[in-house]
This record gives C-alpha cells, sequence and structure tokens, in this order.
C-alpha cells in the first residue's frame, strides 16, 4: 500500500536531464581531446574533467534523493510545512 506523497524533487526531470546533458558533454569534450593531428587540447582535457565532475555529483545527488523520496522522513518534513 502506498500513501499519496507530494513529488519529491528527484521525481521531477530537470535534474536527470542536466546530469545526461553533463555526461554528453562531458565524453564531447573528452573527444576532442586529443584532436588534430593527435595534439593535445588543453581547454578541452579541463573542459572534459570539470563536465565529468558535475556528472558524478548529479549521479550521487540524484541516487542519494532517490533513496530518500520513500524515507518517513521526509514525508514528516513536508508534512510539516
Amino acid at each position: 500500500m502506498r500513501l499519496p506523497r507530494e513529488p519529491h524533487p528527484v521525481d521531477r526531470p530537470g535534474l536527470l536531464i542536466f546530469m545526461i546533458v553533463c555526461g554528453g558533454l562531458g565524453t564531447l569534450a573528452a573527444s576532442g581531446w586529443n584532436g588534430d593531428a593527435g595534439r593535445f587540447q588543453p581547454i578541452a582535457a579541463v573542459l572534459a574533467v570539470v563536465l565529468f565532475a558535475c556528472f558524478l555529483i548529479l549521479f550521487a545527488v540524484f541516487w542519494v534523493g532517490w533513496l530518500m523520496r520513500g524515507h518517513e522522513l521526509w514525508r514528516e518534513a513536508r508534512r510539516e510545512r
């Protein structure tokens, strides 16, 4: 039996879409890492690392939120507002 509840922020698609965009752009930047004639592209390397780090942080936030969405403390905190 599932109790009715307010939508959790993880239920909204914004976080998931932003996570996928960061992962895709990080992959695209990593593919340009050794661009023309195998030359090292420092801007692409930095961009790939930053976007991959953003992807990992968003991934962790998403899964912790997903695990907490059915937790009783979340429901109680939302009812008190």
